[in-house]
């Protein structure tokens, strides 16, 4: 047994092949790990013996060494694990940037499905307009006649996207396939943001009634949603001056605003006592 296992190591020895994958100096820290734990890992993972030149030393050449088999698939796993890491840009235009975004849930979105984060490579984030009172205005006041107080409303159009030019780079990082599934979404985000052209800030008297906007399990706003195509964002009722948020056609957003009234104005009439 134990001349066989010689000569199963010999055997082993002499099929042994090394091969030098080149990988940018500033991604070797992703091959490293913290204390060596990652290199340990993908040693195991892979059966590959891997050698990653010293920090500063400015060599790119990470030496593997191991079966012809083993090597080959070390070699695409790590250039898998360094492409991720590098991340591929998506241009986004500037002006479009806050629409697609939509107050960061495209970005949630993206991680939650499909395990992509995203960054701007350090640019600056267009400025986002503002409009939490309507036409800079004071709220619309509580009164004690409920019908007047049901309609009270601020309401403020303005269309949508800023005046700044250029584009804004989104670079994802995540698995390849996850990164192309999310290149799509956003792609299909650009497309709607063109389409979406107005946006409308509306203010009610009570924060409270916001509820009546949302309904059971978000049941009503997810109607408004359908019948206007409207993207709709309602604050939550103990932000005081912020407005829902709607965002669509020009005719879109006014439908989404009377049927926004309706749902307030319904849940504000007194239930019959049940007998």
């Amino acid at each position: 047994k134990i001349c066989a296992r010689i000569l199963e190591i010999v055997s082993e020895k002499e099929n042994q092949v090394t091969e030098i994958l080149e990988v940018p100096t500033d991604k070797h820290r992703t091959l490293i790990g913290r204390g060596g734990e990652t290199k340990r890992q993908l040693e195991t993972q892979l059966s590959v013996s891997i050698d990653v030149p010293r920090q500063g030393d400015g060599k790119t050449g990470v030496k593997l060494t191991g079966s012809s088999e083993n090597v080959a698939k070390a070699k695409e796993h790590i250039a898998s694990l360094v492409k991720e890491q590098e991340g591929e840009a998506l241009q986004v235009p500037r002006s479009l940037h806050h629409a697609v975004s939509n107050n960061g849930q495209i970005f949630r979105q993206l991680r939650s499905n499909h395990q992509v984060t995203v960054s701007h490579d350090g640019q600056s984030v267009p400025a986002k307009s503002s409009a939490t009172r309507a036409n800079g205005g004071a709220l619309p006041l509580i009164t004690d006649d409920e019908e007047t107080t049901a309609d009270a409303h601020s309401w403020k159009v303005e269309s949508v996207g800023s005046t700044e030019e250029g584009d804004i780079a989104w670079v994802l990082r995540g698995p390849p396939e996850g990164i192309e599934k999310a290149k799509a979404s956003i792609n299909k985000a650009i497309e709607e943001a063109r389409k979406n052209t107005t946006v409308g800030y509306l203010i009610l008297p009570d924060p409270k009634t916001y509820r009546f906007v949302i309904g059971q399990g978000g049941s009503t706003v997810n109607t408004i949603r359908k019948h206007s195509g409207c993207r709709i964002t309602v604050p939550r009722s103990d932000s005081q001056e912020e407005a829902i948020e709607v965002v669509g056609t020009a005719e879109g957003v006014e439908q989404a605003k009377d049927l926004i009234l309706a749902a307030v104005r319904e849940g504000q009439v007194p239930r019959e006592p049940r007998e």
